[in-house]
C-alpha cells in the first residue's frame, strides 16, 4: 500500500506550473486535504522554495511523482487532457462508489477509458468503458461498481496511516492512439475513520 509512512518521499523539484483544474464536489474529496493541510504548509516553508512532490512506488515497481498544491495532490493536465475528479463518495446505500472524471480540451472522440488503482503490487480495475463517449466539451464522467467498505480492494480504508492512492487514466481515442495519466488522491486517518463510523463500522 501507497502511504505517506512508508513509500512516498519528499523531494524538492523545479516549480511547475500545472493547469488549474476544477474540483470534485463529494465530501469525501473535500475532507482528506483540509486534515493534511498543516502537514503540507511545513512541508512547503522548510523547502523555501520550489514544489513539494511525493514519489510513490506504484504497481510494478514504477515511481510515480504526484505533485502536492496547498489543498493536496495536483490535478494532472498533460497532452490537452484535465483530470478533474478521483475520488469517491456514498451512495444511498452507503456503499463506496469512485468517481473520475476529466476533460479533453480537444475533444477527440474516445473508444475505451480504464481508471486502475495502482497503489498496491497488483493493479485493481475501478473503472472500464468500453463504449467510451465525451460528452459537450470533451467531457468524460465514470463511476465505479458501488463497494461494500469490506472489499478488498477498500482494505486501505482500515489502515491509520495517510493514505496515498494512484489511479492511472488510459484512454483510447477512436483513432487508436492510447494516452495515458496517473493522479493522485490522499486520505487521511480521520477523514477514513469518519467514513468507517458513518457506515457502522468502530474506528
Amino acid at each position: 500500500m501507497t502511504s505517506l509512512n512508508s513509500t512516498c518521499t519528499l523531494k524538492r523539484v523545479a516549480p511547475s506550473q500545472p493547469e488549474a483544474g476544477t474540483r470534485d464536489r463529494s465530501i469525501i474529496e473535500r475532507g482528506g486535504p483540509l486534515v493534511f493541510s498543516g502537514l503540507l504548509f511545513l512541508a512547503v516553508a522548510g523547502c523555501a522554495t520550489g514544489d513539494v512532490v511525493m514519489l510513490a512506488t506504484v504497481a510494478g515497481g514504477e515511481k510515480i511523482r504526484v505533485p502536492l498544491g496547498r489543498g493536496g495532490p495536483e490535478l494532472t493536465n498533460a497532452d490537452g487532457v484535465q483530470i478533474n475528479a478521483a475520488s469517491f463518495t456514498l451512495n444511498p446505500e452507503k456503499k463506496i462508489v469512485h468517481v473520475f472524471e476529466f476533460t479533453d480540451s480537444r475533444n477527440r472522440p474516445l473508444r475505451s477509458v480504464r481508471v486502475e488503482d495502482i497503489s498496491d503490487a497488483t493493479p485493481v480495475t475501478l473503472v472500464d468503458d468500453t463504449s467510451a463517449k465525451s460528452a459537450d466539451k470533451g467531457r468524460w464522467r465514470g463511476e465505479s461498481p458501488p463497494l461494500e467498505l469490506g472489499d478488498p480492494r477498500l482494505s486501505w480504508m482500515a489502515t491509520i496511516s495517510n493514505s496515498l492512492r494512484v489511479y492511472r487514466f488510459t484512454l483510447t481515442f477512436s483513432d487508436g492512439g492510447v494516452r495515458q495519466l496517473h493522479q493522485g488522491a490522499l486520505y487521511s486517518p480521520p477523514m477514513k475513520s469518519a467514513v468507517r463510523q458513518t457506515l457502522g463500522q468502530s474506528s
